[in-house]
């Protein structure tokens, strides 16, 4: 989902799931939500996405270690399990053995102050 920031502050009451300064212009990031499930934020020319830390092909997560979750040069997701490459926008593996499919994406917003929160939240 592409990310904008929302009306004002009165736009969104829960807590946060990471703040944008903790994205650097090119890079991804696991987080834990509210309801216990892992996911990474990716933040790949200027737009931020979150998805599910699941492959579609055998349902692992996607990174070896803690936080590596685009393939070397920043521009697609990859799952270290096979080497599935995922587009940043929107989930959709472009390469390995789950070609055509998804990740299962989580819409996010912006606020007006960075903070990144589940959308409709």
């Amino acid at each position: 989902m592409t990310t904008r920031p929302d009306d004002g502050p009165s736009a969104v009451t829960a807590p946060p799931i990471a703040h944008l300064a903790e994205l650097e212009a090119t890079s991804a990031r696991g987080v834990r939500l509210p309801d216990g499930r892992d996911a990474l934020l990716v933040r790949v020319h200027g737009r931020v996405s979150a998805f599910e830390n699941r492959c579609p092909h055998q349902g692992v997560p996607l990174e070896a270690e803690p936080d590596r979750f685009l393939e070397p040069g920043g521009e697609l997701i990859q799952c270290a399990m096979h080497g599935a490459l995922f587009l940043p926008e929107d989930g959709e593996c472009v390469f390995g053995p789950c070609q055509g499919r998804h990740l299962r994406e989580i819409p996010v917003s912006i606020d007006d102050h960075g903070r990144i929160h589940l959308a409709g939240e």
